[in-house]
């Protein structure tokens, strides 16, 4: 199956960007002269993509206008045009005589006509019926920003579409049948660049350029597109210590509330706290792995440790972390997801290539870009699992309570980013917000994984289907489980994006085994691998040892990390509790800071 997508010297600008959002979704496109006026009537082509194998014919009005020099297409070109099809995609319409009459024509008779938006609430409606199309945006309701400069279909009543999105009453996405043919009609007069930088409220912005198509490819080409393996959400709680209570934060409370309202809990934990655990709270843990969980937060968590640049004292804080984790898991018995969380959110590229190197899974933040840096993300980086920008090391995104949305959360249900909720102690005085975040969630997917922070980011994958006995996986975290859950053995190629992995690649494992044949080019490395039914393969990418020098931490850091930690703990275990200690001590933050 192909999208074939026909041109007129060169392709339309709207359908160069249509292709290259298809590729993104693993589809394969094909482009085909257009249709042209000829002395003898107008020719035709029929691609050998056309024939009989599912392909799917994008039709933009305004190409096959040119080529017909105008001339109001007829019945019986549009049914030669249309027939070869099993599906065909119209996009980019407007009001105009040649577009009404060939909507007319393909759809025979059940559009009649294009005209501008018209409603004035600033929502496209997606209707109720529409799950199997529009996954977990359906029953939203998305404002959107410049609705009247959209287009809406005209039919006459019980013309037979099925309206799927909605502008007022007016279909803005519609799918009807002609013949054998199935026609899905988009209202939008253009298609998202996915290489734009994107702002603050891009998705808002860029809605109906963007969400609508993808639903229409997928419906359109299955499982041959990328789609998620599973939907996974985790709350992060940063910087509690392991005892009864943290601020307001009473972890007997808190597995309360989880086990009440269906979800888990991963701890941001400090690596300098490693000797300061209660041993009553360790074994609290360990009896409710299937909620509780530690991952990395930083090293002392003093100010900006992350945003470094130097790799000698990067390698110290990553290699005292480690050691320091090591001697608490022998301690208490738990262990530590190697996912790390950055203290204020701050972290630099170099700290990411210090990850890397020291085989970490992956780094889980709320600020999209290395500190000091004002570049944006593209569209296309926060429409995957992972932003892969820095060092090709992969960076999740988590947002508060109260930012996770609706549309936020249908998005990455959609595209199978992991939904990570970030909150602090504060947060368990009045839990409300975060328990309506958790049940907004729940209602979007019902069947999501809710995991520790490590389970959820190494279950991020995409997945297409190359053939019957061929699956590609895509990884994101550089460890990842690969559960074969159909009732035959299946073969999986797996594959990670790593740019640069030829010289720092020490191998790609299967448990604690180094594989014998995997591939690697200049920006990935692959593997391909037979999995049983019933059965999960535990596959990582690991790099050589760094070979960066490390520093000494002297008495004045040691000094410095101890005070911190233990000032922070007085605001937030006592400070914070009260109203007249906590105006005190932001007026006197206020008079140090003049």
């Amino acid at each position: 199956m192909k999208l074939v997508v026909p041109y007129l010297g060169e392709l339309h600008p709207a359908d160069a960007r249509l292709i290259r959002l298809a590729e993104f979704l693993g589809i394969a496109c094909v482009t085909v002269p257009a249709p042209i006026a000829e002395k003898n009537g107008i020719g035709v082509p029929e691609p050998e993509a056309a024939s009989g194998d599912g392909s799917c014919l994008v039709i933009n009005p305004e190409v096959l206008c040119q080529g017909l020099r105008g001339d109001s297409p007829s019945p019986e070109f549009v049914s030669r045009l249309r027939s070869p099809f099993c599906r065909v995609l119209v996009h980019c319409v407007r009001s105009d005589p040649f577009h009404h009459a060939l909507l007319l024509a393909l759809t025979t008779g059940r559009i009649q006509a294009v005209r501008k938006a018209q409603d004035s609430s600033g929502a496209l409606d997606i209707t109720s019926d529409s799950r199997d199309i529009c996954d977990a945006f359906t029953g939203m309701s998305i404002p959107a920003p410049n609705l009247a400069d959209e287009w809406v279909f005209v039919g006459g009543e019980g013309s037979g579409c099925r309206k799927l999105i909605t502008i007022g009453k007016d279909a803005f996405f519609a799918i009807c049948r002609s013949e054998e043919t199935e026609i899905l009609l988009l209202g939008s007069g253009d298609v998202i660049d996915l290489d734009i930088e994107a702002g603050d409220a891009w998705l808002g912005e860029t809605f109906t350029r963007f969400v609508p198509y993808a639903m229409a490819l997928r419906h359109v080409f299955g499982d041959q597109c990328w789609r998620p393996v599973q939907s996974c959400a985790s709350v992060i709680v940063d910087d509690p210590l392991l005892r009864p209570s943290y601020g307001f934060l009473n972890f007997e409370r808190l597995l309360k509330l989880m086990n009440e309202h269906d979800f888990k809990t991963t701890i941001a934990f400090i690596p300098h706290n490693f000797r300061r655990s209660s041993s009553r709270i360790a074994r609290f843990f360990r009896q409710n792995t299937h909620r509780l969980s530690l991952c990395f937060h930083g090293n002392d968590h003093t100010g900006a440790e992350f945003a470094a640049t130097n790799p000698a004292l990067l390698n110290t804080m990553l290699q005292t972390a480690e050691r320091r984790m090591a001697v608490h898991d022998k301690m208490t018995g738990l262990s530590c997801d190697r996912i790390m969380v950055f203290p204020q959110g701050r972290f630099s590229i170099d700290a990411m290539a210090a990850l890397r190197s020291h085989n970490f899974d992956a780094a889980v933040n709320t600020v999209p870009r290395p500190y000091g840096q004002h570049e944006g993300l593209t569209v296309r980086e926060l429409s995957e699992p992972a932003v892969l920008r820095y060092s090709g090391f992969p960076l999740f995104l988590r947002k508060c309570s109260l930012d996770t949305q609706d549309v936020d959360v249908a998005f990455k249900l959609f595209f199978g980013i992991p939904i990570l909720i970030v909150e602090h102690h504060h947060i368990f005085s009045d839990p409300q917000r975060l328990i309506d975040a958790v049940h907004r969630i729940n209602l979007r997917a019902p069947g999501i994984r809710w995991s520790s922070a490590g389970d959820a980011v190494r279950g991020s994958i995409l997945q297409r289907r190359v053939s019957h006995d061929l699956v590609q996986l895509k990884a994101y975290a550089r460890s990842i489980g690969v559960e074969n859950r159909s009732s035959a053995a299946q073969m999986y190629r797996i594959e990670w994006s790593y740019p640069g992995a030829g010289s720092s690649l020490e191998g790609i494992y299967q448990s604690d085994h180094r594989c014998a044949e995997y591939s690697v080019d200049e920006f990935a490395v692959s593997i391909a691998t037979r999995i049983d039914p019933g059965e999960t393969g535990c596959f990582s990418i690991r790099d050589f040892p760094t070979n960066a020098n490390t520093t000494r931490f002297g008495f004045r850091h040691t000094a410095r990390a101890f005070i911190r930690r233990r000032l922070s703990e007085m605001r937030d275990n006592y400070i914070c509790k009260s109203p007249a200690l906590l105006a005190a001590a932001k007026s006197l933050q206020r008079s140090f800071q003049r």
